[in-house]
């Protein structure tokens, strides 16, 4: 693992002097400063859940170069955080790690980004793109956690290749960066500290016939886990200029050899396989500012809430992952949302978006029922405050259930686990560019 990574940093090392002193590579670049400050409330109503007063600040710095020769660039970011203040009843700490206690943080200084980018093609044909180094990452069924005033970021190799009706791609990751600590880049391990090689993803997202869309894609973390998932989506325009979308999602994740957990480990009791699938149906109308959705869905086999790493905060494309995820055995989730930007009443730059979600049975649970209400409410500033943020959440997540003794004999603490967690949180962020 580190001599993959003295690989990627070396590179890196190698290239930033020849590319600095390249004329394109500066005059195309953009850099950026953003400040933020985060306060969260939040408190679990007499339910399992934890308690936070956190005032948080950070201050990064971010540098995308041009392309040095149309083919090579960098991007560069670096960041530093603390806190303004941790309540005293206070009992878990998120943007930050506990140094002393849960009232005396770690502040954090790091790389959130030290990437090379290659259009090995040139600037007449950016079909094909390259990348290595450490930057956050999304892919379908991966994504570096962002939900934080300082994002967790990965190491590793990137290729994308995109052709009229499509495109393919490819993701090698081998080192990853938490969200709440300095640390660079730490190997991937299972819940025992046993070490994952990589966690490799391969899909391909293609433009059908009728105005129909479709994602392929397949995910694994050597010998550990595996997980593969296919959407299908199609959009109409009506009369009115109205939209229609519709999706499907199917999803399924298994074991994937001698490193998974069969006699249970971290949050995540024993198991002697792992097989969980879901499936959904969603549907949303737009029409100018304002939306309505739907989705339903329905898991089966295991619960669906492994990650690929310890490390991973866990990602699911699915409506089911909300603050927390509807993915216990056998739980189906209704979810209702809806949204608008006032531009209608003049004010374009606030925006609204909310949603109600509840299931009502979970196998191995007596007495179930999940509910999830949030709500977002945010403005973008313009003009002489252009690149500044507000946003206020507020969520009520409550889960209630009893393990019937026999198909489960303790409360799951997963991402999909039993939990109740109400929380205000208000985000400010000022991003300047030039």
């Amino acid at each position: 693992m580190k001599k993959k990574n003295y690989l990627y940093w070396g590179a890196l090392a190698l290239a930033a002097p020849v590319l600095a002193s390249a004329s394109d590579f500066i005059d195309q670049s953009e850099t950026s400063i953003r400040y933020a400050q985060y306060y969260w409330d939040e408190d679990p109503d007499k339910g399992f859940g934890p308690t936070r007063d956190e005032w948080v600040h950070a201050i990064q710095a971010t540098f995308k170069s041009g392309y040095f020769a149309d083919r090579v660039g960098l991007d560069l970011s670096a960041a530093l955080a603390g806190d303004l203040n941790v309540g005293g009843e206070a009992n878990s700490l998120t943007n930050l790690s506990p140094n002393t206690s849960i009232q005396d943080p770690h502040g954090i200084g790091k790389l959130t980004e030290a990437y090379l980018r290659f259009q090995p093609l040139g600037a007449d044909n950016t079909g094909l793109k390259l990348g290595i180094g450490k930057k956050v990452r999304s892919r379908t069924q991966y994504a570096d956690n962002t939900t934080r005033i300082l994002p967790a970021s990965t190491t590793g190799a990137d290729l994308d290749y995109a052709f009229k009706h499509g495109s393919v791609y490819f993701t090698q990751i081998e080192g990853f960066s938490p969200r709440n600590t300095s640390a660079s880049s730490n190997s991937l391990e299972n819940f025992n500290g046993d070490k994952i090689d990589h966690l490799r993803i391969l899909g391909t997202n293609l433009k059908l016939p009728f105005n129909i869309s479709a994602n392929l894609e397949h995910a694994e973390s050597k010998d550990y886990l595996k997980s593969s998932f296919a959407s299908l989506s199609k959009s109409f325009t009506l009369n009115n200029d109205a939209k229609i979308q519709l999706h499907f999602k199917y999803g399924n994740q298994q074991d994937a050899g001698d490193l998974f957990e069969t006699t249970g480990a971290g949050p995540y009791a024993a198991e002697s396989d792992h097989d969980a699938t879901f499936y959904e149906l969603g549907g949303k109308y737009s029409q100018g500012p304002y939306y309505l959705g739907a989705h339903v869905t329905k898991t089966r086999g295991d619960d669906y809430d492994r990650v690929f790493f310890a490390e991973d905060y866990g990602h699911w494309s699915s409506a089911a992952k909300n603050f927390y995820w509807f993915g216990l055995e056998d739980e189906q989730m209704i979810k209702l949302s809806g949204g608008m930007s006032f531009a209608d009443l003049g004010i374009p730059q606030l925006r609204w978006d909310a949603h109600y979600a509840w299931s009502d049975d979970a196998a191995g649970f007596n007495d179930f029922e999940r509910t999830e209400l949030q709500s977002v409410l945010q403005y973008r500033f313009d003009g002489a405050l252009k690149g500044l943020h507000l946003a206020w959440l507020h969520v009520e997540h409550d889960t209630e259930g009893t393990p019937d003794g026999v198909r489960r004999t303790s409360l799951p603490f997963t991402p999909a686990g039993i939990i109740t967690h109400h929380a205000d949180r208000i985000y400010l962020n000022y991003t300047v560019k030039f």
